[in-house]
């Protein structure tokens, strides 16, 4: 299963000269790059290459069954702070793993009251 991570650039990098830097640097490291905004790069690891870049291994999250507001999540991968690789530290201010995605819309036949 791959992690999916969030990356944050610098505010000075927020181009798409340093979107186009951190995707080619994530790259290199290891991380693929799924999409990108004005701020920020969606990517993802496996996650031999993310224990051997940050160190420790992210702890996996089960799936959660639907509940009565909300259709559950898909499972994923947590973890805590992460450290920013050397070769990305002028163009980024953090690294996250992306948290399991909670489906909001509420069963048919559920309400709020």
């Amino acid at each position: 299963m791959a992690i999916k991570l969030q990356i944050l650039l610098r505010k000075a990098w927020r181009t798409p000269e340093g979107l186009a830097a951190v995707k080619r640097i994530a790259e290199s490291l290891g991380i693929t790059p799924t999409a990108s905004g004005a701020a920020s790069v969606s990517a993802e690891i496996d996650p031999q290459a993310f224990e051997s870049l940050f160190g420790h291994k992210p702890r996996e999250v089960g799936p959660r069954p639907p509940g009565r507001w909300d259709f559950g999540t898909p499972g994923g991968a947590v973890s805590g702070a992460l450290g920013v690789p050397e070769l990305l530290r002028e163009y980024v201010e953090s690294i996250t793993v992306a948290p399991p995605h909670t489906r909001m819309d509420r069963p048919r036949g559920g309400s709020p009251n």
